[in-house]
């Protein structure tokens, strides 16, 4: 998920926490937080805000832990870092590259969904997005020859996984860029961290995706606001009150710049190379792991309403909100409205 490079750090602040925690008011705020214990840590990483909330402890080494982790998987996952397994697996020009197993447990989750979905998603589409370039402050629409070029390098069945967690790429020219689901897997590993530290009630928000960890120290479930499309002050256009489960959204208005008075965002169409242009503003995915709800969001957007919403409706323990382009909302049969 990416913000438009024009925007200001303060703009990326607002707009990257796509969903927004609602609560019933000031006073009850102020009630519940001098009742329960409440710690919070705001960090940077995956080119997005990042925030951790714990409720019941006041062990500020738990957050610290966090945002270890955060690091450490940039650090195996990012496609720009130097010496990131990514990295180097596209800088290997077609030689075996042993990676870290979980690097490679990965791989075979995207490299499943891009199976599951056709290619719509696919952790092959490196050479498209550095064309783009949407963390550029002079992103550009591609040339037709360039882009052209670089389709010709996004065979996600040329990514072969081979034993004892060797990565070779059949194509040397490939990149490999698993921005639309790293952060799902992240949070899913905090998830499980903070459950080891015996935290039972916590909220793990990595930009759009969103983790709720138990329930609030009320006993209620949370309640998570999904953005308006294209509303800079961050304001919640619905919500969704959930527990232990995962909330991720994929919007147009998330990471974007504008030519010759046409918008281009971020979800880019790996049949095109250009941004998926199906009458879609954003795509919520509600599931039980949010690596899960990462790969859907992007999927489902680049399929369209109704191939995403019948990929949603064969998929178990998931829903999804559709927001299309005269927000109207459409539903999956179980999305709690």
């Amino acid at each position: 998920m990416f913000f438009s490079g024009k925007k200001s750090i303060a703009l990326l602040a607002a707009a990257s926490l796509l969903l927004t925690f609602l609560l019933s008011g000031c006073s009850a705020v102020k009630s519940l937080e001098t009742a329960n214990t409440k710690i919070s840590k705001t960090g940077f990483a995956f080119d997005t805000v990042i925030v951790i909330t714990l409720y019941g402890t006041d062990d500020e080494s738990i957050l610290d832990g966090c945002m270890e982790l955060a690091d450490y998987y940039n650090r195996l996952l990012s496609a720009t870092l130097e010496g990131s397994d990514i990295w180097n697996i596209n800088h290997a020009e077609g030689k075996d590259t042993t990676v870290n197993e979980e690097t490679y447990l990965l791989l075979q989750t995207a490299l499943s969904y891009a199976s599951k979905s056709e290619g719509a998603f696919n952790p092959a589409l490196g050479t498209v997005i550095d064309l783009w370039d949407f963390n550029s402050e002079s992103a550009c629409v591609p040339s037709d020859e360039d882009l052209a070029k670089a389709l010709e390098h996004i065979d996600y069945n040329n990514i072969l996984l081979k034993a004892d967690n060797i990565v070779q790429l059949l194509d040397p020219e490939l990149k490999v860029n698993l921005g639309a689901i790293a952060k799902g897997y992240i949070a899913d590993r905090m998830k499980d961290y903070l459950t080891s530290m015996d935290v039972s009630s916590a909220i793990i928000n990595l930009g759009g995706n969103v983790y709720a960890l138990g329930e609030k120290p009320d006993g209620s479930k949370y309640t998570v606001g999904i953005q308006k499309p294209f509303d800079d002050t961050g304001s919640a256009i619905t919500s969704v009150s959930i527990s232990n489960q995962s909330i991720v959204t994929s919007g147009t208005y998330e990471r974007y710049f504008e030519q010759d008075g046409v918008l281009y965002h971020h979800i880019l169409d790996p049949d095109t190379g250009y941004p998926a242009d199906n009458g879609l503003l954003s795509v919520t995915i509600l599931s039980k792991e949010s690596v899960d709800g990462d790969a859907l969001s992007t999927t489902c957007f680049v399929l369209g309403l109704d191939e995403g919403l019948s990929l949603i409706e064969s998929t178990s323990d998931t829903e999804a909100l559709f927001i299309t382009e005269d927000y109207e909302f459409h539903y999956s049969s179980g999305f709690p409205k």
